[in-house]
């Protein structure tokens, strides 16, 4: 944690958000929900205030992309507080 403190203080300013440590995952598609990250690359993100990777998939179940036939990936994060 020691060497990400000092490259996030290295960065400055630049560094608009620090991100978190992601934890399990689980890919959302219509019809199906599979343990583990979504295939292909990341092309943007949420993030979600839910109690747990259950309740967070429940939300993201009727985000319009999946109903395009995309698929999208839900993951706990560590997130500072």
């Amino acid at each position: 944690m020691a060497a990400f403190m000092a490259w996030a203080a290295s960065a400055g300013e630049a560094l608009v958000d620090p991100g978190a440590p992601l934890g399990p995952a689980r890919t959302v598609s219509a019809g199906s929900v599979t343990d583990g990250p979504a295939d292909g690359p990341v092309s943007g993100y949420s993030i979600l205030d839910a109690p747990d990777l259950d309740s967070a998939v429940a939300l993201v179940s009727g985000h319009p992309f999946i109903s395009r036939g995309g698929s999208l990936q839900v993951s706990t994060a560590a997130l500072p507080g």
